[in-house]
């Protein structure tokens, strides 16, 4: 055999060589392709199928040994399109089913519940001719509102109360109620209930003062109210007095005043006679008075100039003729002056929010060092519409801080993405909650609870609710609870809030805890 013939030491035989490639048999290649093809998409429609529900947009590539896995429910932080991981509620009920005012009708099934009490919350709750209620307050026997319903042939006026836990609701009649009024407006004086109402009289309108202590009601004096379109009216009690504060028109109607007046606690007498407390080239409207140590805080809104319109309007001689195609906006303000426990100013008013803003809706409530801690609604576009601006601002005795817009467009940098949710049309309500804070707005040794809570109610979608510092700062985000729904928090003392709940012709009235910290976390 000649060298050239012999094979390599450690090679395969010739006879075990693979056949060339222009051996392999004809359309093999792209036979095999089209299987892999095949496997793989067959694989792709099985992985689409079979994904549970709430993992859509979630990579299905098998994790990394070693590699922490996500908690449920929380989005892929690489993936933008991811939805983020609802927050944790902050309320839960109390404890007994809500105090029902009126006649709820039987329970529907529904998605959404709230008040406390598992009821559906939706729109088709509402009825005529329902039970109306005010603003709630609290004293020290537990939360009282303001109500009235139709019943003896007409519309009643009542105050309704509740324990501090809501185990234990009544009802105490004032009286009947003629004309289209609101509900009495109530303010806590220690363990009884000051109420006052709207009374149509031969001269207009006048103000009836009620005191309620247990079932029993002692009526005062009564006061003059003016013949204005506007029913604003408030009262609060500090020390051995209170007063009452309203809104009426001068007697040449070109502008409004805010009008003040203030009586005995014990017995409702001694009342003092009507005095403006506005400034006499303030066109005033919409007063709220508060309670603090020492006397009291004014809060009210100015305005720039009296358009003649509604100042015909205010004098009762507005026809189709003069009225006005549209709804004039002008520029308004809030102004706040502090008072003593005899109702006299003692300082003059000034204004806490921009005066070339266009405030449609302000509350007040207590804040750091006893100021006031005032929310208001800023939006220059007719009444009712959607947009806006939530603003905050705390106001001391020895003057204001800058206010901070919290929620809407022109929110802070600094703000939660929450704070950026669509406010619709609603209107801020404050309720207070624990002011023992220490420095820079830290929670008390109690807990995590919130020094004032913030709630928009809106028509068109659930309530938000947003805790603040006692300064007013936004702690955490503006967003819905599920146990609140679209019931309307009415008064709070601390971690608990009362809750109204429209039901048909009915009101159910529930007591909700809430705080900062979740119940994971307690």
């Amino acid at each position: 055999m000649e060298p050239s013939q012999r094979a390599p030491q450690g090679s395969a035989p010739a006879d075990r060589r693979p056949p060339p490639p222009e051996e392999e048999p004809e359309g093999f290649a792209w036979k095999g392709a089209l299987g892999v093809a095949l496997v793989v998409g067959a694989l792709v429609v099985w992985r689409a199928c079979s994904t549970p529900e709430g993992g859509a947009g979630r990579s299905s590539a098998p994790q990394a040994p070693g590699a922490a896995s996500a908690a449920p429910g929380a989005g892929d932080p690489a993936d933008p399109a991811a939805p983020a991981a609802p927050s944790p509620p902050r309320c839960a009920a109390a404890g007994p089913a809500p105090f029902v005012i009126g006649d709820a009708p039987p329970a529907a099934r529904g998605p959404e519940q709230g008040a406390g009490g598992g009821e559906p919350t939706g729109p088709e709750d509402l009825a005529p001719f329902a039970v109306e209620i005010g603003r709630g307050t609290t004293f020290s026997g537990g939360f009282a509102v303001g109500a009235q319903r139709e019943a003896e042939g007409g519309t009643v006026a009542m105050v309704a109360t509740l324990s501090a836990d809501g185990a234990q609701g009544k009802l105490v009649r004032l009286a009947r109620s003629r004309g289209d009024m609101d509900p009495p407006v109530v303010a806590g004086a220690g363990g009884a209930i000051l109420a006052a109402m709207l009374e149509p009289n031969a001269g207009g309108r006048a103000i009836k003062i009620a005191k309620i202590d247990g079932e029993h009601v002692t009526w005062g004096a009564e006061l003059a109210e003016g013949r204005d379109e506007s029913l604003a009216l408030d009262i609060a009690a500090s020390g051995e007095r209170a007063v009452v504060v309203w809104d009426d028109v001068t007697r040449d109607g070109k502008r409004s005043r805010i009008m003040l007046a203030s009586a005995d606690v014990g017995s409702l007498r001694s009342v003092t006679s009507p005095r403006p407390v506005s400034q006499p080239s303030t066109d005033a409207e919409t007063p709220r008075v508060l309670a603090r140590p020492g006397g009291y805080w004014l809060a009210y809104i100015a305005r720039a100039e009296e358009p003649a319109r509604r100042a015909s309007t205010k004098r009762g001689d507005d026809d189709e003729d003069t009225a006005a195609a549209g709804e004039t906006i002008t520029h308004q303000w809030v102004e706040v002056v502090p008072m003593d426990e005899t109702g006299a100013l003692t300082n003059t008013p000034r204004a806490v929010t921009p005066k070339d803003g266009h405030v449609l809706a302000y509350d007040v409530t207590l804040g750091e060092d006893d100021g006031l801690m005032l929310a208001f609604r800023d939006d220059d576009t007719p009444s009712g519409s959607s947009g806006g601006r939530i603003g905050t601002v705390l106001v001391r005795l020895g003057g204001a801080a800058e206010p901070r817009v919290i929620a809407g467009a022109d929110r802070e940098q600094d703000a939660p993405p929450e704070a950026a949710l669509g406010l619709g049309a609603g209107v801020p309500a404050l309720l207070p909650g624990t002011r023992g804070r220490g420095p820079g707005g830290q929670p008390d040794a109690a807990g995590a609870h919130a020094a004032a809570w913030l709630s928009i109610a809106n028509a068109s979608g659930p309530t938000q609710l947003a805790a603040l510092t006692a300064r007013g700062e936004l702690e955490g985000g503006l967003h819905a609870e599920p146990a609140i729904g679209r019931g309307e928090p009415i008064a709070a003392q601390a971690e608990a809030l009362l809750v109204a709940q429209p039901a048909g012709k009915a009101m159910k009235l529930g007591v909700l805890r809430c705080t900062l910290a979740t119940p994971a976390s307690k």
